[in-house]
C-alpha cells in the first residue's frame, strides 16, 4: 500500500542500490522493508525494481514514479521542518494592525528585531485609526494590535500590554513665523495637521492651545511633507515629532508641556490559541518600545 514510509523506502532503496541499505537509511529491518516494497509495488500494480543479483535496478514504471516519490518525501520533510518552526516560534503568517503613532515609532524596530532572530515569520501590516483596527481584532481580521489602548472600551475579551506612555509635542517648517518671538506667534491662529486622534482625546480641546485639525492623515510623513510646504502645526507623539524633525527638516516647538498623555500598547483577542509566533512579534515590540533600546 502507497504511506509515507513505502515512498521513503522506495526513494532511499533507488538512491542506495539495495533493499538493506534502503532499509537502514529509514531505520525498519530488511525483512519488514522487502515486505512494504512488495505490498507498494502491489498496491501499484507493477514492480518498481528489477533485482540483478543484490543490486537493485529501476523499472520503467519505478523511474517514472521516483520524481513523485521524491516530491512526496521532500513535501513532508518541508512539512515537519514548518511545524517545528511554528513549535519554537520560528515561523508563522502574522496580519497585525498599527495606530500610525505606532507605525512610525516602534514598528520599524520591532520588524528588525524579530527577522534579526532568524525566525521565518510572514507579516502583513495595516494601517489605521485605534477604534477601526480594534473592531477587526475583535472580528478576527487581525491577529494582533498595536495603537492606543486607551481607546479599548469593555477590554474583556482582549488582552492588553502596556507600551511606554509619552505626551504629544509639535513642528512646524523652517522659517514659520511661530519660530520667531514676534506678535504673529500665537499657535492658535494656524492650522493643524494630525493623525486621526484616539477616541478618548478626540473629545477634548487641542493640546497647546491649537485649533482643532484641519488635515488629518493616518501616515505622519505626509503630513510631514504637507506641513513642510505649508504654515500648517503638525501635532503628534513625541518620539515621532522627533523623527519627523531629524528626516524631514522639521522644527519642533517649544510650547510648554501638554497634559495630554498617550497610552500606546499591544492588544490581542483573549480567547484565541497560543501563537509562538505572535508571542515573539510582541517580544520584538516591547524590546523596541524599551528607553534603552535606542530605537525611540
Amino acid at each position: 500500500m502507497l504511506s509515507l514510509k513505502s515512498a521513503r523506502l522506495f526513494v532511499a532503496a533507488a538512491e542506495r542500490g539495495t533493499v538493506s541499505a534502503g532499509a537502514q537509511a529509514i531505520t525498519v529491518s530488511q525483512p519488514a522493508a522487502t515486505k512494504i516494497l512488495a505490498q507498494l509495488e502491489a498496491a501499484l500494480g507493477g514492480a518498481l525494481f528489477e533485482r540483478t543479483g543484490r543490486r537493485l535496478m529501476l523499472t520503467a514504471l519505478g523511474a517514472a514514479l521516483l520524481p513523485r516519490a521524491r516530491t512526496l518525501v521532500q513535501t513532508a520533510a518541508d512539512m515537519e521542518g514548518e511545524a517545528g518552526r511554528w513549535r519554537t516560534g520560528g515561523a508563522g503568517t502574522l496580519t497585525i494592525g498599527v495606530g500610525p503613532s505606532v507605525e512610525y515609532s516602534f514598528l520599524p524596530g520591532a520588524v528588525a528585531r524579530l527577522y534579526r532572530t532568524g525566525r521565518d515569520i510572514a507579516l502583513t501590516v495595516r494601517a489605521g485609526p485605534a477604534a477601526r483596527l480594534i473592531e477587526q481584532l475583535r472580528g478576527g481580521a487581525l491577529d494582533l494590535v498595536a495603537a492606543d489602548i486607551g481607546a479599548v472600551e469593555g477590554p474583556d475579551d482582549l488582552t492588553l500590554t502596556a507600551l511606554p506612555e509619552e505626551g504629544v509635542a509639535a513642528c512646524v517648517r523652517e522659517g514659520h513665523a511661530l519660530l520667531g518671538a514676534t506678535e504673529a506667534a500665537d499657535p492658535g491662529r494656524y492650522p493643524v495637521a494630525s493623525a486621526t486622534p484616539p477616541g478618548r482625546l478626540g473629545r477634548g480641546p487641542m493640546p497647546f492651545g491649537l485649533a482643532a485639525p484641519s488635515l488629518v492623515c493616518d501616515d505622519y510623513v505626509t503630513l510631514a511633507r504637507a506641513c513642510a510646504a505649508s504654515d500648517h502645526v503638525l501635532v503628534g507623539p513625541q518620539t515621532v515629532i522627533a523623527r519627523l524633525c531629524a528626516d524631514h527638516a522639521l522644527v519642533r516647538l517649544e510650547l510648554g508641556v501638554s497634559p495630554v498623555v498617550l497610552r500606546p500598547g499591544l492588544m490581542r483577542r483573549a480567547s484565541a490559541p497560543a501563537d509562538p509566533a505572535l508571542d515573539a512579534l510582541c517580544a520584538a515590540f516591547l524590546e523596541a518600545a524599551s528607553p534603552t533600546s535606542g530605537a525611540r
